[in-house]
């Protein structure tokens, strides 16, 4: 691979602009899903605990209220950003030629140069739409009150090949649905106990929520707003579907991914190159939410670095699609 001699300027855009841009939809969405908007978001609350008063207790209003996880837009670096057509021309090493480079501990050992690979991927948002080229994506760590779970999950799921993608998947989704895990199929809860240690399983049963009745969610979300109100009722919808041990995987799936295509913001656009904290550029380009095409660039300045995926999230510039929790495991051909 020939050397790269130049580095080419970081292009930095005016966000504020575009903010004011955003439809009043994405905007709710944005109070419900983000935590530093407590004041905006107080009014959710409210609107929750004049619902609430006689179907739940203190305790489970308070986790309804709250994210497992809480990764968003808010978390990622906008400044340090770079064009779609940046390296369009350049030769990209393919990780999958390079997989003896890999080491679970500290990931690909990378000098610099372009790589490119696909790794296996996950929807960490029930109730959004799925990715879609038009959307940019920018690098944001885990982070919530789960995210040492969620993060253990998909982390060790790399021991356990014999584990479908799809049962993580659904455990992820448990989670971000406030599921009681001691509730789920005998499948799942073997599942989940091949990845997770006694600790985190016992508090995934006894921190989460029990599934509403109809009713019951009617009166609780009669004074919330869309998408919130939507969000939710589809948050509750799962529950139920996981306490149901014939529930199948395509049933929960539907409820999890909205259809349609989430508004684009034309500052992002799809391909967008953003800055990672260990000094090198990625780009995402998720073919599905199981799938990410992942582009890395790494300056002359940055030195020989290290990549593992996991812990990474893929968020996108619209908070009404979903954010994609990136796993270790590369997905080449000839697997």
């Amino acid at each position: 691979m020939a050397e790269i001699k130049t580095e080419i300027p970081v292009k930095t855009f005016n966000f504020g602009s575009t903010m004011k841009k955003i439809i009043p939809a994405l905007a709710l969405l944005c109070l419900f899903t983000t935590t530093k908007t407590s004041a905006q978001f107080g009014k959710l609350k409210d609107a929750l605990n004049t619902g609430a008063a006689s179907l739940i207790n203190n305790k489970q209003l308070k986790l309804l209220q709250n994210n497992p996880i809480t990764t968003n837009f808010d978390d990622c670096n906008k400044a340090d950003i770079m064009p779609p057509s940046f390296g369009a021309d350049s030769v990209k090493k393919q990780l999958c030629s390079i997989k003896s480079q890999y080491s679970a501990e500290e990931g690909f050992t990378l000098k610099p140069g372009f790589y490119t690979g696909t790794f296996k991927s996950f929807c960490l948002q029930a109730g959004t739409s799925g990715p879609d080229k038009g959307n940019g994506y920018l690098y944001a760590p885990l982070v919530g009150p789960k995210e040492k779970i969620a993060n253990m999950l998909i982390a060790n799921w790399e021991q356990h090949p014999e584990i479908e993608q799809r049962k993580v998947q659904l455990l992820l989704w448990a989670i971000v649905a406030k599921t009681n895990f001691s509730k789920l199929s005998p499948d799942l809860q073997l599942t989940a106990a091949k990845l997770l240690n006694k600790n985190d399983l016992s508090s995934l049963g006894s921190t989460m929520i029990d599934y509403l009745s109809g009713e019951a969610m009617s009166k609780l979300t009669a004074n919330l707003p869309e998408p919130a109100k939507t969000i939710i009722e589809i948050e509750n919808k799962i529950r139920g579907l996981m306490y149901q041990a014939n529930a199948s995987f395509d049933q929960i799936e539907s409820l999890a991914m909205l259809g349609g295509i989430a508004p684009a913001d034309p500052n992002f656009p799809g391909g967008v190159w953003g800055l990672h904290p260990d000094g090198y550029y990625v780009k995402y380009l998720p073919h599905s939410y199981s799938r990410t095409e992942v582009v890395i660039y790494v300056p002359q300045k940055a030195g020989t670095v290290k990549y593992l995926p996991v812990g990474d999230v893929a968020v996108p510039a619209s908070r009404g699609c979903q954010r994609l929790g990136q796993s270790n495991l590369l997905v080449c051909e000839a697997e």
